[in-house]
Order: structure tokens, then C-alpha cells, then sequence
């Protein structure tokens, strides 16, 4: 029977000055099997490298991706914030308006200036309003009757905005109307411009039409443009028988 004789370990064989054919068989192919190994070796480690780098570089991409994202929704949030507050500080002006200093501060003129506030926001006059429907305030009304605007809710001390309506109609009178009309003798034109912008609100003056005289008295009064309606921040008239018109 034939004796299975164990395979010698190869021998490491240094590459140096060495002509492979002066090797007999076992050690040729010991060289060879070494040689291969080594270039296998020195193929292999340059594609793991460059994988390993690439993987580096693309997490690193994610991290920059997601900071920036987190970074630009912060900066959008505070934006909407200070806008926000900037919208309420507006609408807070707006509102602490006392109607006895508008009734004051008029200067009488048939071509008074107006001047503008404005709001990013719903304004709160345009939430919170006391509606009025009187027939007998509209200038198609020509009965004189002696009304008066100096009771409730015009004699309030704070800030009352009011919404004509219905009957009433939906704005004052923009042009002078004839002295006994709309219930009373001294007829309320307004004489300054409209807020034509949703959420604007307009200051100048109403005129009293008394005899022959369209501005005998004024009052200083604001309007605010609620984008379907208008609601009106009316401070007391300056003698009986004086009255806001409508139409």
C-alpha cells in the first residue's frame, strides 16, 4: 500500500535575487504560492480603503444635510414668531384708541388728510364690534326727529367699534347730506378717504352739515377695513340733535 506522506509547510522564500528555475519543484511552487498571496494582498487593500473612505464621506454629507435642515426650520419658526408678535403689537395699538381723545384732536376741514394704519393680521375691532341696524340713521330717511349720538354706546369711555348693518345700511355717508335727514337736524358726513386694504384702518374726520354750513362741527373718527365689512370707532357727537349718517 502506498504511504501517504505529509505535505511540508511551504517555506517562505525571500523574492530577492532569486532565479525561480534554479528551485526545485517543492520549492518553486512554494515561492510562487507565496508570491501570489502577496499580490492578492496589495490588490485588495486599496478597493477596501476607498470603500471605507467613501462611507466616511457620505455620513459626514448626512450629518452636514440634517444640521442644515434643522437650522433652516429654526430660522423659518422664528421668522413666523416676530412676525406674529409684530402682527398682535399692531393690532394692540390699534385698539387702545380712547374715543375722547379722537372727539379732541379734530380739526374741521372738507378736505381733511387721512392717515393709515396697518395690520398683518386679523385686527380685533373686526372681531369684536357692536352692530347697529337703525333705519332711521340712513339718509334715505327724511323724517327729522331730533336723534342724538351722545348716549350709549357712543358716550362709552373705552374704545366701542361699530358695525351699521341691515336698514342702517353699511358706511357713513361720504358726502354732505341735507341738514334734517337721517333722524335728525345735524347730519354726519364722513369727509376723509376709505381704507381700501383689508385689515387697514382709516382716521380723519366726520362733518356736522348744520344750516348752510357742511362742516359747522367734526369729530375725529377711525375706520377699519374688515375685507367683507367696515366697523367704525364713532366718539360722541358735540351737541344733541347732531348725528352720524348712513347709507
Amino acid at each position: 500500500m502506498a504511504r501517504n506522506i505529509p505535505r511540508q509547510q511551504p517555506m517562505y522564500i525571500s523574492t530577492l535575487n532569486i532565479n525561480v528555475d534554479d528551485l526545485d519543484a517543492q520549492s518553486q511552487e512554494d515561492y510562487r504560492y507565496q508570491h501570489s498571496a502577496q499580490e492578492t494582498i496589495s490588490l485588495k487593500s486599496p478597493k477596501t480603503n476607498t470603500r471605507s473612505y467613501l462611507i466616511i464621506l457620505v455620513v459626514i454629507l448626512i450629518i452636514i444635510t440634517l444640521l442644515s435642515i434643522v437650522a433652516l426650520v429654526i430660522g423659518i419658526y422664528s421668522l413666523a414668531l416676530a412676525t406674529k408678535n409684530s402682527a398682535t403689537n399692531t393690532v394692540a395699538s390699534t385698539t387702545t384708541v380712547n374715543t375722547a381723545t379722537i372727539a379732541s384732536s379734530a380739526v374741521c376741514s372738507t378736505s381733511p388728510t387721512t392717515s393709515y394704519q396697518y395690520s398683518t393680521a386679523t385686527p380685533f375691532q373686526c372681531l369684536n364690534y357692536t352692530n347697529n341696524t337703525d333705519e332711521t340713521r340712513n339718509i334715505a330717511y327724511t323724517s327729522s326727529i331730533n336723534y342724538c349720538d351722545n348716549v350709549l354706546p357712543f358716550v362709552n369711555t373705552t374704545s366701542v367699534w361699530i358695525r351699521f348693518r341691515d336698514e342702517a345700511g353699511t358706511l357713513i355717508a361720504n358726502s354732505p347730506v341735507p341738514p334734517n335727514s337721517c333722524g335728525s337736524v345735524a347730519t354726519g358726513w364722513y369727509a376723509g378717504q376709505y381704507p381700501s386694504a383689508a385689515f387697514t384702518t382709516a382716521t380723519s374726520i366726520v362733518c356736522f352739515f348744520v344750516t348752510t354750513n357742511t362742516c359747522s362741527a367734526c369729530n375725529l373718527i377711525s375706520i377699519t377695513n374688515c375685507q367683507t365689512f367696515y366697523v367704525f370707532l364713532l366718539p360722541v357727537t358735540p351737541y344733541c340733535n347732531y348725528r352720524y349718517c348712513t347709507l
